[in-house]
This record gives structure tokens, C-alpha cells and sequence, in this order.
């Protein structure tokens, strides 16, 4: 059996290739690596980090200027017609194409010619094949182009499997109205990594961590997206200053290679902020890092997160530790939701200054018990994936295991 695991990995995006890094882990059990495949953006990097032969989810592009020029002349008809081609040919070597978790179903910050058409074009070329489809423990919404509703909701329909990584994923879908009779929730696929917790000693140092994007709107052509961006550092700034005059010291966190320029222009306001003196500028701390790995070594210095990014969010979860969530999607409101920390969120776009240090004394008060709600929350998304992980080897020829791998994160 060849199995293709498809989607958005080696781009920098550390949640995105954590949930490729636990689909890794499960199918190992089962599965050689040469009967494996990633279809990704960038396959040296993903072969390099997981250990995994890919392919690009792209042909190369047209060598010469004129070329190039050409089909932009023809509206990329050239370029779009080559990769539909590409896709053709490419999936044929695989049985089943699997896009194991990530925010699969949705167009933030692309055209309907970016990833909606990529997925589309991929999981209609293993269509025509008759390959099956898994999209297992996805994300969706919101999806705002109507192309880009209809590439994605054609990619849902296509696929012989799908699970959603919560209600409101499953009930969008719905909502665009594709038949989710057959369709199930479990918790997202990074949940079941090895966290290394049992070498995270529990620890309530002053330290906070705050997660930084670069937010500029949902959607890419945002006419005011400086101004979101902006308004959302000026937030943040206030924000720290206000927990160093409390006695925290900080720890700035990124889930992906595109925010380092958020983090570097946060520092630089920190840097002139009146507000803050030397001492405290030193008291922020931000150390790049470009995996899961990295992340949970930051979050695990903190005693608490206030974050913007999924899967820092995930990340902090998954080793107890109370969370504030600043979010741009309804995804992290649903993951807090299920942890019963539903009242510890704000939409990026409308983040009250005040209510969130009001969120923070009360959750950092109460952190014994949020730990202990949170621990709990895992202990029930690991039996559920548990049992997904059953289902999926059933779906996949009632594989039995061939050897266990001893890969980890943490």
C-alpha cells in the first residue's frame, strides 16, 4: 500500500508539521517508510525534518521570462492547466491520499487560486483515480471567497473518510451544506504526540509566556491590515508593560517562521516604550525556534500563556499550562471551550486591554485548578484519538502493526 500524506508541511508553520509529525508516528506502526509520501510545498525540508521521501505539490514554474510572461498574459491558465496535469500524474502512485489534521477547510490569507485550488486539484486528481480520501482530524472555516467555498467544500465531498478537530468545523461544513451525517469530532492530531511531559517537571516560575503573530486581517488583501497589525502590537506592548510592573518577566513565542518581523517589531516598541524602563526591556526574553520541540521548551519555562497562534495554544495544553487565548479564528475558542476555559478568550480585532488583565489575575488565582481541568482534558483527547487511531487502521485494510517508533517530540 502507498499511502500520500498531503498538505501545507516544511513552510516554517511548526503546528502544520506537528500534525504531519503524529500521522508519521501512527502509520510507522504499520507502514515501511518507502511505502509513505509527503506532497508538500517544500519536500527537501520535510525530508530532512521527518525522516520521509516527498514530492512537491507544484511542478517547477516557466524558466524563462518570457514564459512566465506569457501565462500571465493568459491569467496563469498555462501554470494552472501544467500543475492540474502534475497532480494527474502524481497521485496515481498513491492508494490513499491522507491530509492528517492542520486548518485544511479554510482561506486565511490566500486567493482561491493559493491553497483552496491546490487542495482542490489534488484531491480531484485521486478522485479520478479512484483513490480514497482521508482528511482526518481537520480544521474549516471560515471561508470567505465563494471560489474558494466551492474548491473546498468539493474537496470535502470527495473524500471517502473525514473527522473534524471540533463542533464548529463539523457544523461549518454543514452550514455550506455538505452531509456530515457520517462525520465525527475528535480532539486535533497533535494532541496524541509524545509531549515529554514526564521530563517537564511542574514549575510556577513568574514567567509568562506571550504569543506573537503576524496578524494582518483574515484575509490577505486586507485594505486595513497595517492598522490591524499595528493596533495589535500596541496591544501587546501595554500588555507586557503592564504584567513587568506586576513582577512577571516574559517570554516571547511564535508558531511559525513568518512571525520572527512581529516579534522584532514588538521588541523595538518595547525598546522606546515609555512605559518600560531598561530593566524591564531585559526581562523579555525571545529565543527563534522552528518546531514544536523549540516551542514546548519555551512554554515550559512559563507558568502561564497568553497566545494568538492554534497550536501555541495546543502546545501550552498539552503541558498544563493555564492559557489566555487572542484569537484570530474560532478554532482556538472551541479548543477552549472543550477545556472549560471558555472565558479566557478575545478576538484579536476587538482585544479589551483591561478585560484581559482582568482574564489574566483571575486565571493566574486560580492556575492550580486550570492545570488540574486541563491534565484532565488531555487524559480524555488522548483516549479519543486512541480510538480514531483504531478506526483509521481498520479503514486502512485492517493494518496490524509492523513496529513501533520510538520518534518524539519534547
Amino acid at each position: 500500500m502507498k499511502i500520500g500524506l498531503f498538505g501545507l508541511f516544511g513552510c516554517g508553520n511548526s503546528g502544520n508539521d506537528a500534525s504531519l509529525d503524529s500521522m508519521l508516528i501512527f502509520l510507522r506502526r504499520f507502514c515501511p517508510d518507502d511505502s509513505i509520501t509527503c506532497i508538500c510545498p517544500n519536500p527537501d525540508a520535510v525530508a530532512r525534518d521527518h525522516g520521509v521521501s516527498s514530492i512537491e505539490s507544484s511542478p517547477a514554474g516557466f524558466a524563462t521570462s518570457i514564459s512566465r510572461w506569457m501565462d500571465a498574459l493568459l491569467w496563469h491558465l498555462p501554470r494552472r492547466i501544467m500543475g492540474m496535469w502534475y497532480a494527474f500524474r502524481s497521485a496515481r502512485t498513491v492508494d490513499i491520499l491522507i491530509v492528517p489534521g492542520t486548518g485544511f477547510l479554510d482561506d486565511f490569507q490566500d486567493n482561491p487560486f493559493g491553497w483552496p485550488f491546490m487542495a482542490f486539484k489534488w484531491c480531484l486528481a485521486a478522485w479520478i483515480w479512484r483513490r480514497k480520501i482521508f482528511l482526518v482530524s481537520i480544521g474549516a472555516g471560515p471561508i470567505r471567497h465563494p471560489l474558494s467555498r466551492f474548491f473546498l467544500v468539493s474537496v470535502a465531498r470527495m473524500a471517502s473518510y473525514r473527522s473534524y478537530r471540533d463542533k464548529n468545523s463539523r457544523q461549518f461544513m454543514q452550514s455550506l451544506g455538505l452531509d456530515v451525517s457520517d462525520d465525527r469530532v475528535y480532539p486535533d492530531i497533535v494532541f496524541s504526540l509524545p509531549s515529554g511531559s514526564e521530563r517537564y517537571p511542574a514549575n510556577d516560575p513568574r514567567v509568562v509566556g506571550v504569543g506573537v503573530m503576524s496578524y494582518f486581517g483574515w484575509l490577505k488583501a486586507n485594505v486595513n491590515g497595517e492598522g490591524i497589525y499595528q493596533t495589535y502590537l500596541q496591544k501587546l506592548e501595554a500588555f507586557i508593560a503592564w504584567l513587568l510592573d506586576q513582577g512577571y518577566d516574559i517570554r516571547l513565542l511564535t508558531g511559525d517562521v513568518g512571525d520572527w518581523p512581529a516579534v522584532e517589531d514588538l521588541r523595538k516598541r518595547i525598546a522606546s516604550s515609555d512605559a518600560i524602563t531598561h530593566s524591564g526591556q531585559e526581562r523579555v526574553k525571545a529565543v527563534r525556534t522552528s518546531d514544536l520541540r523549540g516551542l514546548m521548551d519555551e512554554i515550559n519555562q512559563t507558568s502561564a500563556v497568553v497566545v494568538t497562534r492554534y497550536h501555541n495554544l495546543v502546545s501550552a495544553l498539552k503541558l498544563g499550562r493555564p492559557a489566555i487565548s487572542i484569537e484570530y479564528s474560532q478554532k482556538n475558542q472551541a479548543l477552549m471551550d472543550e477545556m472549560g476555559l471558555g472565558d479566557f478568550c478575545q478576538h484579536i480585532e476587538d482585544l479589551d486591554l483591561d478585560l484581559l488583565k482582568r482574564q489574566f489575575q483571575r486565571m493566574f488565582d486560580d492556575r492550580a485548578s486550570i492545570r488540574s481541568r486541563i491534565l484532565g482534558a488531555n487524559a480524555d483527547f488522548r483516549q479519543r484519538l486512541t480510538a480514531q487511531e483504531n478506526i483509521l487502521a481498520d479503514r486502512l485494510g485492517g493494518l496490524k502493526p509492523v513496529y513501533i517508533s520510538h520518534a518524539t517530540v519534547g
